[in-house]
């Protein structure tokens, strides 16, 4: 029994490291064969993406004011400036173009833009499939590759239109709640401004009506004089005429006829 459950975990220790083996391989053969393409199409993507997600933020970045919440205009006008630059850099003029032979067949050269930069892409990949553990990418590194001014024109024209926008729109995320903030001061301050405007008009009017308030009772005052006055006049006309004597009125005038003896006229 011992000797069967040794010869099992010798098997399955085997088995283990010839998995994990080809498992190492397959990760190392996968790293050696996209290094070149890491390091010339996918570095470059990321790079160009943060250079244009940073050009769109600061183009459009809300600010505090009402006129630059949303600047729009700006982002449109940077994107085209980004996209004509890529362009006129990478897509005008391209002469790239296959040689081929005077019956018509390709003869396997191709006329590049930017050799240089071609020659350097092919030497940074055949060194680096070259020195790998692996003969099918040694025998690879012997094989040329395109890489000239129009693989850069893609891979600028790819993060324009996919990693710079997304950046951008990962930057930007938070930019509803701060123009939401700075909506809700704008308007805090415009409602004090209206209120410090109601409360000086409020007490513009209030002064009013005390300066109203304060003639008003000057003449109030004027008029309870004036009508004491005549009350008392009033009440000494009323004792001089109580006391005055008696007047006949004309329509009470005695008669010759009716005068008493003393009242005649003896003459």
């Amino acid at each position: 029994m011992s000797s069967n459950s040794g010869n099992d975990h010798a098997e399955n220790f085997l088995l283990f490291a010839i998995v994990g083996g080809l498992i190492l391989a397959g990760v190392l053969y996968v790293f050696y064969l996209f290094l070149p393409y890491l390091i010339f199409y996918i570095l470059p993507f990321v790079v160009g993406s943060l250079v244009v997600g940073f050009i769109l933020r600061l183009a459009g970045e809300p600010g505090d004011g009402v006129l630059s919440l949303s600047r729009y205009r700006v982002v449109v006008v940077a994107y085209a400036f980004c996209l004509l630059v890529v362009c006129i850099t990478c897509f005008s003029n391209v002469t790239r173009a296959w040689v081929i032979d005077k019956n018509g067949k390709s003869t396997g050269q191709v006329i590049l833009d930017w050799p240089k930069v071609n020659q350097y892409f092919n030497q940074w990949r055949s060194s680096t499939y070259a020195g790998s553990p692996f003969d099918s990418l040694k025998r690879s590194a012997q094989t040329g590759v395109i890489y000239d001014r129009l693989e850069v024109g893609w891979i600028l024209l790819c993060f324009l239109f996919l990693g710079g926008p997304a950046f951008y729109y990962w930057l930007s995320r938070n930019d509803p709640d701060k123009v939401n903030a700075v909506v809700e001061g704008l308007v805090d301050e415009r409602v004090k401004s209206q209120r410090n405007q109601l409360k000086n008009k409020e007490d513009n009017l209030n002064q009013i009506i005390e300066s109203n308030k304060a003639a008003l009772k000057v003449q109030i005052r004027d008029l309870e004089k004036v009508r004491s006055e005549l009350l008392a006049e009033n009440q000494s006309l009323k004792a001089k005429l109580e006391f005055a004597p008696e007047v006949p009125r004309p329509s009470e005038a005695v008669e010759p006829s009716k005068k008493g003896v003393l009242d005649r006229d003896l003459f």
